[in-house]
């Protein structure tokens, strides 16, 4: 007895954090990790501190940390403080609230939740009931997050009325710029009833079972992982709040009156020739217009529409846009649940209506009067991924035939498999072309960029600032705290680049632990600010390991065409301007001379494989 009660005891005595993946119900990719205490009667503060230490590790998914009502006013406990110390990026920072707090929270609790908004930290309300939505708390603190009471879940089975309900939370989340999540998931079924009504993300052990990175604090139902799990694992980033999709809208021309009427031995050639076109095209946009071109060969139409399904807005996008009147879609924020067109994502299945206007779930375009109109509903899904839909329109009553239908569906779906072969390509690509530990461009995006990026610049006549910056010391990072630790202090030094660089500039990871930052339409002295401002941002990063006082760089300083003629040559002279800054003590900025030769002695050893 003697020999197993203190183990027991000192088990019981260890605190820690379990983190619960947030997880896309349709693609299973990490959307973030909650926060779980370890063991449950952890305090607030120990939960906040101990989570806020894993935050290095897994970025750039959002960390989701339960924030108790009594630390909103507590004035010896700063959180803003308490991320800082840890050098968390307020971008991929969740605090966590319970719906409950509604009736305790006075002017100051809110105040102060809506400065930690303010300061780029996100909002999460949880313990949600559907259909009574605490709509007040929400619409006041418009939170990035919503996560649903777990009874929720076991109201959708044969409840049409829950599901109703459901479906416009999910709007009116969608509309404030949040995400649902569901607690829960533990079937396939359940996930797919919450998919169906426009939920998008889940938590529960049918997707994942929570995770520790200490064994001795586990419990029954986590598992142990090591830290590098993390960096493996394929996260969605999030978009800023309040961003659209960038995309443009193309217009494209209805076909001529007259088309050639197709036999059905025309018609199988004409989808031959039309799916080995689309599947020949990689690009996203070409292969809707193409699309559209099709449809206009192949029938007479009064209006056409083709939208891409945007979950994270739970809205339909615009993406091509043909005859008088659907330019009132520019207008409008569609849901996945809206009109015949939501209707009939939502069965996925082709549809053919004969009358429009007495449709159940029609709906009217603004600035448009109600004709009699019969429309094709076409779903475009790729595999078990629900891409958008295409809408085709003709004046009158039943003005569309099965045969109609048959052939519209027959491109859809061969549209429907390039358009997500296409994204697959596209999502391949990036990844080809970003460094995985960080997040950053890596070296191959740099040199099919760079030329363009000078050409541009040549164009232009603006300038562009380069930096070369390489951490200082960092082997001893790796050899006194582990690759593990040197791999957390990249990371960090990766979301200091993303805070510090505007949009228009790049930010790349050059090789091992230099980065190579590329500011456009810049001078000398417009680069000199960035770097001083990245020295301010590693500054306030932690140190890995007692064996350094605090990360720090070297940064050489360069601007094209004053520093060379080719980009080359002023990497080349940010590169030696580094080094400069190595030989003058580090922790240093050096702008390279507009003479090279005064930089160019042989660097010292300090240059790391």
């Amino acid at each position: 007895m003697s020999d197993v009660s203190p183990g027991r005891s000192a088990k019981a005595a260890r605190t820690g954090v379990a983190l619960q993946p947030v997880i896309d119900l349709i693609d299973r990719v990490d959307l973030g990790y909650e926060a779980l205490p370890r063991p449950a009667d952890v305090s607030p503060r120990t939960l906040i501190s101990t989570a806020l230490t894993l935050a290095q590790h897994t970025g750039p998914a959002v960390l989701l940390v339960p924030l108790h009502r009594d630390l909103l006013a507590a004035k010896d406990f700063d959180v803003v403080a308490q991320a800082q110390r840890h050098a968390v990026n307020p971008g991929e920072l969740a605090w966590i609230i319970q719906s409950e707090i509604e009736t305790d929270l006075d002017d100051v609790g809110l105040r102060r939740l809506l400065e930690l908004r303010d300061l780029g930290f996100l909002l999460a309300v949880d313990g949600v009931l559907s259909p009574s939505l605490d709509r007040r708390l929400i619409a006041d603190l418009r939170p990035d997050f919503v996560f649903l009471d777990p009874a929720v879940a076991t109201r959708l089975d044969e409840n049409e009325v829950a599901k109703a309900h459901l479906a416009a939370a999910v709007v009116f989340v969608a509309r404030l710029g949040g995400r649902i999540v569901a607690r829960g998931i533990d079937s396939k079924a359940t996930a797919s009833a919450m998919a169906d009504v426009g939920v998008q993300y889940g938590v529960g052990p049918h997707l994942a079972y929570p995770l520790v990175v200490e064994s001795g604090v586990a419990e029954p139902t986590d598992e142990v992982v090591p830290v590098a799990w993390f960096q493996r694992r394929e996260v969605r980033v999030l978009s800023e709040r309040g961003d659209t999709l960038r995309a443009p809208i193309e217009m494209t021309p209805l076909p001529v009156a007259g088309a050639a009427a197709l036999d059905d031995r025309s018609f199988a050639r004409f989808l031959v020739d039309a799916a080995r076109t689309l599947q020949a095209e990689h690009d996203p946009e070409r292969i809707l217009e193409i699309a559209a071109e099709r449809i206009g060969q192949m029938m007479i139409f009064d209006r056409l529409a083709i939208f891409e399904a945007d979950w994270e807005r739970h809205r339909f996008r615009p993406r091509v846009l043909a005859g008088p009147g659907t330019e009132g879609f520019l207008e409008m924020e569609v849901s996945l649940n809206d009109g015949i067109t939501g209707w009939a994502f939502g069965r996925g299945q082709p549809y053919r209506c004969a009358d429009t206007d007495s449709h159940p779930a029609a709906s009217t375009i603004p600035g448009t009067a109600r004709e009699p109109e019969s429309l094709l509903s076409i779903p475009l899904i790729a595999g078990d991924q629900r891409l958008g839909i295409l809408d085709v329109w003709r004046d009158g009553l039943d003005a569309f035939t099965e045969e109609d239908l048959e052939r519209c569906a027959l491109l859809g779906f061969v549209t429907a498999a390039a358009w997500g072969n296409a994204q697959m390509y596209g999502e391949l690509e990036r990844r080809a072309l970003t460094d995985a530990l960080t997040g950053l461009f890596n070296i191959r995006w740099w040199r099919d960029m760079g030329p363009r990026v000078m050409a541009q610049s040549l164009r232009t006549g603006a300038g562009v600032g380069i930096l070369l910056m390489d951490l200082d010391h960092f082997k001893q990072v790796n050899d006194s705290a582990g690759h593990a630790a040197g791999d957390s202090v990249l990371r960090a030094v990766a979301r200091a680049l993303r805070r510090v660089v505007r949009d228009s500039d790049y930010a790349v990871r050059y090789g091992g632990e230099e980065f190579l930052i590329v500011l456009t339409n810049s001078t000398v002295e417009g680069a000199m600010r960035v770097a001083q401002a990245l020295q301010a941002a590693m500054a306030e990063l932690r140190a890995p390991t007692s064996a350094i006082e605090r990360v720090t760089a070297s940064i050489g300083v360069a601007v094209f065409p004053d520093h060379g003629h080719e980009l080359d040559d002023v990497v080349a002279a940010a590169d030696l301007a580094m080094y400069q800054a190595k030989r003058d003590g580090r922790d240093r900025i050096a702008v390279a001379p507009i003479s090279l030769s005064e930089l160019s002695d042989d660097p010292s050893d300090d240059r790391l494989s």
